[in-house]
């Protein structure tokens, strides 16, 4: 499955502190917020069709007048500026003489063409859920909605154990070494307050006792030590109050370079959806709604104190 991004202003000129900050990122590579090296294929690519669509546009060029004159289908540049398809050496030369960039600049668009072609790494989690990870880590922003458990980025390594072990889709193999990336993913958060989080989670996970009173002790316990984090914000959503704007269905949307990419990222037991454009405002609004919906964080943070009296 891949993935799509919603990329903004992409019919007028950037300005012009925008474009060096862009500039800048492919340069290095790394996105704000970034904690691996290697941020991998998917992000790479997200950057790389970032960065032609600035060009494009700082060059004044509609995206129908690009497309003519790289002898592409408006489909095919559509795809590539939203990070949807991967560029060929062949293409990615035809893009540097047609939008005149550079020797330098054109050398480091095609380290990120090459790194954008390589396949996913193997990873602790299950194929398409890894490139959920892959982008999580680099993002600037996580909305996260959940229900009755929480979140995988925002489990405890035994919560997470338990939680793996009732999987029908897990092998127990890979139980003790999953649990351990999500405690690890977990942790990321009280180090690195460039990404902001906004975690709606249902009062059902704080009451539903998973993996024991101990388990749960240590899992609320951490979520309270997050949840007063400057960047970190947690609400519950009471279950008094009845029915509600997502309808029951979890959701995490995704922002990348301060807004400028997004995506919302849904997932099931056997596969996930990657959802984009008109999806990411509809969830945007959602997760508005539920907002509004839920407790205060102060009236949370009472509502999981008095679990662990």
């Amino acid at each position: 499955m891949e993935i799509y991004t919603e990329i903004s202003s992409c019919t007028s000129r950037w300005p012009r502190s925008e474009y060096e900050e862009i500039r800048r990122v492919v340069v290095s590579g790394r996105l704000p917020g970034m904690t691996s090296s290697d941020p991998g294929p998917i992000v790479q690519r997200i950057l790389l069709g970032i960065e032609l669509t600035t060009v494009r546009d700082g060059l004044g060029m509609s995206q129908a007048e690009a497309a003519r004159d790289l002898g592409w289908s408006a489909g095919k540049l559509s795809k590539i500026e939203h990070g949807d398809a991967k560029l060929s050496d062949r293409d990615l030369e035809r893009a540097v003489a047609v939008y005149r960039i550079d020797a330098d600049h054109g050398e480091r668009l095609q380290e990120l063409a090459t790194e954008a072609r390589r396949k996913l790494p193997p990873s602790r989690v299950r194929e398409w859920a890894a490139k959920y990870v892959n982008l999580e880590r680099s993002a600037t922003r996580l909305d996260m909605v959940q229900f009755d458990m929480f979140p995988g980025a925002m489990q405890t390594e035994e919560y997470a154990r338990a939680v793996l072990t009732r999987s029908v889709t897990i092998p127990r193999s890979s139980v003790d070494v999953m649990a351990r990336d999500r405690a690890r993913r977990a942790d990321r958060f009280r180090t690195d307050e460039r990404c902001r989080v906004r975690l709606i989670v249902g009062e059902e996970a704080i009451r539903r006792p998973v993996g024991g009173p101990e388990v749960m002790r240590a899992q609320l316990t951490f979520l309270l030590s997050v949840a007063q984090l400057p960047h970190v914000t947690v609400q519950a959503l009471p279950l008094s109050g009845g029915a509600h704007a997502s309808a029951g269905v979890a959701f995490t949307v995704v922002e990348l370079l301060d807004g400028r990419a997004r995506l919302v990222y849904v997932e099931g037991l056997t596969a996930a959806d990657y959802l984009v454009r008109e999806h990411v405002s509809t969830y945007s609004l959602a997760f508005e709604s539920l907002t509004a919906a839920a407790m205060s964080p102060d009236a949370t943070r009472e509502l999981v104190e008095s679990r662990l009296e």
